[in-house]
């Protein structure tokens, strides 16, 4: 049986599940996209590594028959606004070996205020309960700095460093009794 995503709502955000309409909206329809969402999209929208070709590579990892990835978008909520606000988005990729992995991604005028800690942790807490994963693994650049405090502020540690490839892995191993 499919897994059905609901929304998870932290302290000031709602994270919305991913669709393959909202990505072709996301796509080819701004304005339809923004209504559908029911969220303020900022001008700047996307951030720079959701390009139209990841989006691409998104949907058709929906579409397989055995569906490998669930993402969402994060909404923030702001006083005194009527629409939240489209800030940034993440999710989870199981790849063939059947290894869990997270990504993340989020407006630049919205880094640096513990917004994306707080996503993060509540999208690890969905996907150990969803998912039934016990490790889930997350690859970053050595310069994305901040990237590297939201994982280690939710108990990822490091891994490994691959050179080769210009990346670090960072790993998450669920306690039992925790998240």
């Amino acid at each position: 049986m499919p897994l059905i995503l609901s929304p998870i709502n932290t302290e000031r955000m709602s994270l919305a599940p991913a669709t393959m309409k909202l990505y072709l909206l996301e796509l080819h329809d701004r304005p339809a996209f923004a209504f559908t969402l029911n969220a303020n999209v900022p001008q700047e929208w996307p951030p720079d590594q959701i390009t139209p070709e990841v989006i691409e590579e998104f949907i058709g990892w929906m579409q397989a028959r055995d569906r490998k990835i669930w993402t969402f978008y994060w909404l923030l909520h702001k006083e005194g606004s009527e629409l939240p606000v489209l800030i940034g988005n993440g999710g989870f990729l199981v790849h063939e070996d059947e290894t869990l992995e997270i990504g993340y991604s989020m407006l630049s005028d919205y880094q640096n205020k513990g917004y994306a800690t707080e996503a993060v942790r509540s999208m690890l807490q969905w996907a150990f309960s969803s998912l039934k994963k016990d490790c889930i693994i997350a690859h970053t650049y050595p310069y994305l700095e901040a990237s590297i405090r939201v994982l280690e502020k939710n108990g990822f540690l490091f891994k490994e460093a691959n050179p080769g490839e210009g990346i670090i892995t960072y790993e998450l191993q669920r306690e039992h009794g925790s998240l």
